[in-house]
């Protein structure tokens, strides 16, 4: 990597600047092998500009890596988005919001440790699990729009840490115990299938 030397911008353009830095850190990312080679004398590197343009828009390495991992986390909602409209039923579309999930993470293994490696679910991830809940909605044959209820939300849940067991295992080509005889979309269809049917049967089972 090598970034070129960029020209200073105007003033007001510091929002300019810190997106320019936030791309650069996302290529320094996506080319590294591990967090341990993402620095911020790398991204200022990348970004062209000094170590010290960095710091007046982040306070520190994890700081940038965080609002690295937030970006993602919106352009996974961008791909589901994108997929979801090719699907012709709900299930449909719902696997394929599904698939797009786990594509992300095989397309950018690092950044995808950075999304969840969190203590506490941040705002772009909240927002992510809810395309999860209001597809599955949709796909049980409730309204999507509709607040939904706490058997929804455990339901959506279950399937989202289903979706991030396959997108570890899948982030490289290493074959894995469990899926060696299994392609990556029979294992969401039946991820998926398991969860509509779990959210059927736990709306229609009486309430004590």
């Amino acid at each position: 990597m090598a970034g070129s030397t960029r020209q200073r911008n105007v003033r007001g353009q510091g929002a300019l600047l810190r997106d320019e830095i936030l791309a650069a850190a996302i290529r320094v990312v996506d080319s590294s092998a591990s967090t341990n080679e993402v620095s911020l004398r790398s991204i200022a590197r990348e970004a062209g500009i000094s170590n010290m343009s960095v710091y007046a828009h982040f306070d520190s390495r994890e700081d940038v890596l965080a609002a690295v991992a937030e970006l993602s986390w919106d352009q996974v909602r961008e791909d589901i988005a994108e997929q979801v409209p090719a699907g012709k039923t709900r299930r449909e579309r719902l696997l394929l919001g599904c698939q797009a999930y786990v594509a992300f993470a095989q397309r950018f293994p690092l950044r995808y440790v950075l999304m969840v490696k969190v203590d506490e679910i941040t705002p772009s991830a909240r927002q992510a699990l809810e395309v999860v809940t209001r597809g599955l909605l949709a796909a049980g044959g409730m309204d999507p729009d509709s607040e939904p209820g706490p058997d929804a939300r455990r339901v959506a849940a279950a399937l989202s840490v289903a979706l991030h067991g396959v997108a570890m295992l899948h982030r490289t080509d290493t074959p894995h115990l469990w899926m060696s005889d299994f392609s990556t979309c029979e294992i969401i269809q039946t991820m998926v299938d398991a969860a509509i049917l779990q959210l059927e049967q736990a709306v229609a089972a009486p309430r004590p």
